[in-house]
């Protein structure tokens, strides 16, 4: 089983519903989460801001940057093989207000309940040492440009599809997400350079 893999029996829907146990009081924080998940579980902390991403919340001021450093963060964190988790304190500050995460807790559902049932073990070289870092970078790479690209319609929402797929194939064993989560991410790449530069 890769490093961050999840147990045959642990599955994005549960994530999700692990996730929801953090959602108490007027504001839940960023630390809130992370807590919750477990601050050695990398792999769920690259899922939920991902998902995150595509979901109503990304059209809030400066919520693409903070999920964007984040995702990089946790990557870095994946390749070096830290023992825990450390993020910043202010972002583990950051909050907003619960009834609205727990509106977009409601439709993690939907694409996680998708996610069980489309994925599977498979391709493992792709998700085991030496390879795993591969996706782990790509991770790393889009988490990081996030905040250069935040005033660039709809491209957010793009790159939390692709840290999705990418997060979720590390997360379950499944090689072959991934590897269609880097050609995604390659064609994303490609597509942004165009428009910067036409």
């Amino acid at each position: 089983m890769p490093k961050d893999a999840a147990p045959d029996h642990e599955t994005a829907a549960d994530l999700v519903e692990q996730g929801w146990d953090a959602l108490t009081g007027d504001y839940t924080c960023v630390g809130d989460i992370v807590d919750t998940l477990g601050r050695a579980n990398f792999a769920p902390l690259l899922i939920l801001p991902a998902l995150a991403l595509v979901s109503p919340l990304s059209g809030v001021p400066g919520f693409t940057t903070l999920c964007g450093l984040i995702i990089a963060a946790v990557s870095l964190q994946q390749m070096v093989h830290r023992s825990s988790l450390w993020l910043p304190r202010w972002s583990r500050a950051a909050r907003l207000r619960t009834s609205r995460v727990r509106e977009v807790y409601r439709w993690f559902r939907i694409p996680a309940r998708w996610l069980d049932r489309v994925t599977r073990r498979r391709l493992h070289i792709l998700v085991t040492e030496p390879l795993v870092i591969l996706p782990q970078l790509f991770c790393l790479i889009l988490g990081a440009v996030m905040p250069f690209l935040e005033l660039i319609p709809f491209t957010s929402s793009i790159l939390g599809v692709v840290i999705t797929a990418l997060a979720v194939g590390m997360f379950v064993g499944d090689g072959l997400l991934v590897l269609v989560g880097m050609l995604l991410a390659i064609g994303v790449a490609t597509g942004v350079a165009t428009l910067v530069m036409s």
